[in-house]
This record gives structure tokens, sequence and C-alpha cells, in this order.
């Protein structure tokens, strides 16, 4: 696994196997949730079991979460989000067979997985991908795209003493540090 926060390309995370050879490559814009769902699933995927019972993988075909949480399922293997931002896209025989794109990151992929990479790491991004459950992060580690279109309910991690809608909108202008909700 190849770390690497500075790549000019955005790939901030490369996971690579040589026999056979496969790579999955992630940008910084894709959930922490959903990559380290696929770097858990990597010993049991490679035969070590010890943390089986502790690391779920899913074994669901893609359009089975896709349907539980209101993605739209395409012609040619493409998932789309709910509101329509985010994207699944299977193209079999290319040599990037999977692809997860965002609007906002049109030219640097979420994640991409070459053809030989095994589809349970895809499942196992997607199912984390599509699953709509508040996550916590601080302000600052918002994607920009987040933060400038509020497009996420910044809450604050210390309880206030007033009305939180008025939380909300100092948060939005002040840029204090808060969580998603």
């Amino acid at each position: 696994m190849d770390f690497r926060p500075l790549h000019p390309l955005g790939r901030w995370v490369t996971v690579t196997h040589h026999e056979p050879y496969w790579k999955a490559s992630f940008s910084r814009q894709a959930p922490l949730e959903a990559v380290a769902a696929v770097t858990q699933a990597l010993p049991q995927l490679l035969g070590d079991t010890r943390h089986s019972n502790r690391i779920p993988i899913t074994d669901t075909p893609l359009d089975q979460p896709a349907e539980l949480h209101d993605w739209a399922v395409g012609d040619k293997g493409v998932l789309t989000s709910p509101d329509h931002y985010c994207r699944l896209e299977h193209t079999p025989g290319e040599e990037t067979a999977w692809q997860v794109e965002h609007l906002f990151y049109e030219h640097a992929p979420l994640a991409t997985f070459t053809q030989d990479a095994p589809e349970i790491l895809v499942r196992q991004f997607f199912t984390y991908l599509a699953t709509p459950i508040a996550v916590e992060r601080s302000f600052g580690d918002l994607p920009p795209s987040t933060r400038q279109t509020r497009s996420a309910l910044i809450t604050p991690v210390r309880p206030a003493g007033v009305d939180i809608e008025l939380v909300h909108a100092l948060d939005q202008i002040l840029g204090s540090p808060g969580r998603r909700r």
C-alpha cells in the first residue's frame, strides 16, 4: 500500500497487488471510511481470517445496496447517487474497469479499480460510499466543495447553550470547527 498525500494528480492511497497484478487508487476526496473498508478487507482477501468476525465483508451484488439506498441503477453498469453527484461506472474489458466519480471532482475520480481487482473490494468501497449514515468530521476536514456549497450540516462537537440553527449559521460564517451530521 502506498500513501502519498502530496501526489500531484490527487492519488492519495494506492493499493497494488502483484500476482495477479491489480491496483486500486483513491483520491484525497474519497471518504476515509470507504477507503478503510477496502484496506481492512485485504487480509481476508489474502487468506488471513483472524479478524473476520470483527471486519464484515459484503458479498451482496452492487445493485442491492444501490437499491437499498436509492441509487439509480442505469444502463451499462452505472450506479448514480440519489443527489446525482456521485456515480460508479463499470466498464469491463477496460484497464480501469471500475471508476467512482463525484461531480465536483470530474478530472480526479474518487476511486479507480483495474480490471483484475477483486470485485469484493469494489463492493466494500461502494457499500460504505452508498450508506447515508452521518459521519463526524471537523470543519477543516470537510472538502472545500462541501464547505463552499454548504452541502453538509455542520454541528458543533461541544454542546451549545444557544439555538442549534444559530450555531450552524455561525459555523458557516466563521468557519469554526464542528462536525458533519
